[in-house]
């Protein structure tokens, strides 16, 4: 072994992989065995061999090697196969009983997951506590978690702070990141913004993403105890992105735009926008929409820029829903998005700002049969007591025109006489015709509503209900009409008979 040991440390990897193979094969000793199956599994000195490093392992395990154990409980959570996890468990309790920190910290993860065991947010907090007095860096940043946020344990801002504080020395990229972000603000310690930029470099060198974005920004603005430097800027927003992060795609994104640190490159600005509206960025979907809109670094393109509008509100992005708005208040969406389509974006502009364009153009939709933009406005005015009898009326003629969840609606308001008079006949009816056409909840609401009223009440309610359907066809929009079911995209259908859709 002491020859293996001397070819590892001068990197003699070939060597190492053969001699720990004719010790694991000829002596058959658990540390030969464990150290074997290790090679094995990360390919030093030669190819992976997962299946080989596993055999190795089991082998090493049946003599109680105890970071054998902690090893293949880890091969066998990232495999994700059947039984893994209780097996894991299984192998990780072992070890952690017998001290090895690692499998401390890795129980403790599973069981406050409930991975493979039930959870147990307390024992979690004993294994946490054990591997981070051994000094295990991931163990004690967990333990600041658990202790700033009391889970497992009570909370203790104070603990919280030495176990991160002890996790960022030991090396944890993660510790060094927060413990930084701490320093800059004053969360929590006293604030001293050298102590954080120091931090911020260290997580940033161990290739910590966040740290690597802030450095980055620091350096493209010139901020926070460093000078603008376009080199730095790059070398660490690029590592960034590389690495995943969005937000660091996106200040490239700005950056190549505004031709301020780096120079201006409309080309670049677009292709970090694209990949960080990809992975779910709304403020890069609406930068990138308006790059679009303006044909700059991309031919212009009015549907494509109206389409990552929408995009950037469906991420989350307010500004998106906004831009569509502007555009319908300005009329230039023009055919870029129909307008039963673009009705839910101006509402959310009308709901924020209360904007009586927004409203003018909603109204004037709702006055075409637009039927979302008369449930929508109708809402909208439910919710102002002195403009509730508009509210209904717009319901009522979307009801009436077809719309499943008016319907709903409408029997609703019967049933509790919110802005229309309680009457069960009428809330019997609209629910029986919102059940006819799917709706999910109606039929268990008619029946409630039927156990009030008498058997002529009913009567009558069936009657109405059949006498709408028997008449639903002259009702019917002769112009298109988006259809919407909960979590499809939009429709169109021609003249829809009414009493079968939902908008």
């Amino acid at each position: 072994m002491s020859q293996v040991e001397e070819a590892w440390r001068n990197g003699d990897f070939v060597f190492v992989r053969q001699g720990l193979k004719a010790l694991a094969e000829g002596e058959g000793g658990a540390l030969a065995q464990y150290r074997y199956g290790r090679v094995l599994l990360e390919g030093t000195g030669g190819p992976r061999d997962p299946a080989a490093a596993m055999d190795w392992l089991e082998k090493a395990v049946t003599q109680n090697h105890a970071p054998a154990s902690t090893l293949l409980a880890r091969v066998l959570l990232s495999n994700k196969g059947e039984g893994n996890a209780e097996r894991a468990a299984n192998l990780l309790s072992s070890a952690a009983k017998r001290g090895d920190a690692e499998a401390q910290y890795y129980l403790g993860l599973l069981l406050m997951a409930g991975q493979g065991v039930a959870p147990d947010p307390k024992a979690a907090f004993d294994w946490f506590l054990a591997a981070g007095e051994a000094g295990n860096p991931a163990a004690q940043y967990e333990l600041s978690k658990a202790y700033s946020r009391g889970v497992g344990t009570d909370k203790n801002p104070e603990e919280a702070l030495r176990w991160l504080e002890e996790a960022a020395s030991g090396g944890f990229p993660d510790a060094q990141y927060f413990l930084a972000n701490a320093l800059d603000t004053g969360g929590g310690v006293p604030m001293d913004k050298k102590a954080a930029l120091d931090w911020f470099r260290r997580a940033a060198e161990a290739g910590q993403p966040q740290a690597q974005r802030e450095l980055g920004t620091r350096y493209l603005v010139g901020q926070n105890g460093v000078e603008p430097n376009a080199d730095e800027a790059l070398r660490w927003l690029r590592a960034a992105a590389d690495a995943g992060d969005r937000s660091a795609m996106h200040n490239l994104g700005i950056a190549y735009a505004g031709g301020e640190l780096l120079p201006q490159d409309f080309g670049k600005s677009v292709q970090w926008f694209e990949e960080a509206s990809y992975l779910g960025l709304g403020r890069s979907s609406l930068a990138l929409g308006q790059l679009y809109a303006e044909g700059r670094g991309v031919e212009q393109n009015m549907e494509k820029a109206v389409g990552l509008f929408e995009t950037a509100a469906q991420q989350g992005e307010m500004a998106g829903a906004l831009a569509i708005s502007q555009l319908a208040k300005s009329d230039g969406l023009g055919n870029f998005m129909a307008p039963q389509r673009a009705v839910s974006w101006v509402m959310v502009d009308l709901a924020e700002t209360g904007d009586a364009a927004a409203e003018a153009w909603v109204r004037q939709q709702a006055d075409a049969g637009v039927r979302i933009a008369q449930i929508n406005l109708g809402e909208w005015y439910l919710a102002q007591e002195d403009r509730k009898p508009e509210g209904i009326a717009l319901i009522r003629v979307a009801a009436m025109a077809g719309s499943v969840p008016a319907q709903f609606r409408l029997g609703s308001l019967h049933v509790t006489g919110d802005g229309v008079d309680l009457d069960y006949v009428a809330a019997h009816k609209w629910l029986n015709i919102a059940a006819a056409s799917g709706h999910p909840e109606a039929a268990e609401k008619r029946g409630i509503v039927g156990d009030l009223m008498t058997p002529e009440q009913i009567a009558r309610a069936q009657a109405e209900a059949r006498e709408y359907f028997d008449t639903a066809r002259s009702r019917a929009p002769q112009t298109e009409q988006t259809v919407r079911t909960p979590g499809s995209a939009p429709q169109v259908t021609q003249g829809a008979t009414s009493g079968t859709e939902a908008d």
